[in-house]
């Protein structure tokens, strides 16, 4: 009998039928049916006027200082924080157009600054994770002490500028202190 049903279910599956079995439901991927998320178009902004910059601290270890333009900085509706972040040394200061999307610690490069103040788009601008090692620190230390306090994205621009020019968001201080209950 047990053979019986094997080759039924063998049969269907050939004949394009759907067979149900115990571990259907499974194999099924819960997200199948959600629609793949589709970024909004990106508007890249003029270029950054060095006078208008806030510097934002990234600790002791970094041998750059860095800034973001106020100007550059927005939330999406989907709640995608993009900003123009300047990164200057003593040789050299490199600029470029990013977002960061709180909820996946993610970060995307959109456009990278020439020396002329032109933007470069980036060949294949894609979201990749947030980690703490030295070469990610500035957009770590922005994920979690400017634009995304407790993980949860700022909702205005209007709040990441007074964030960076404050030294932090008051959120931030609050959960890494360990003064939120929640």
């Amino acid at each position: 009998m047990r053979r019986f049903g094997a080759l039924l279910a063998l049969a269907c599956i050939a004949c394009g039928v759907q067979v149900k079995t115990p571990f259907s439901d499974l194999a099924a991927d819960p997200r199948a049916d959600e629609k793949p998320r589709v970024d909004e178009a990106v508007k890249l902004p003029p270029f950054p006027n060095p006078s208008d910059l806030v510097r934002f601290d990234t600790g002791p270890t970094s041998s750059f200082d860095f800034f973001i333009d106020p100007k550059s900085l927005s939330v999406d509706k989907d709640q995608v924080i993009r900003f123009t972040v300047v990164a200057k040394s003593a040789g050299a200061t490199n600029i470029a157009y990013e977002g960061l999307r709180c909820p996946g610690r993610e970060r995307k490069v959109y456009a990278y600054g020439r020396p002329d103040g032109t933007w470069r788009e980036a060949s294949n601008p894609d979201w990749v994770r947030i980690s703490a090692a030295p070469g990610e620190q500035y957009r770590f230390m922005l994920y979690q002490q400017y634009f995304c306090p407790g993980r949860y994205p700022i909702r205005s621009a209007a709040e990441g500028v007074d964030a960076l020019r404050r030294g932090g968001h008051p959120k931030a201080t609050e959960i890494y202190n360990g003064s939120m209950t929640d």
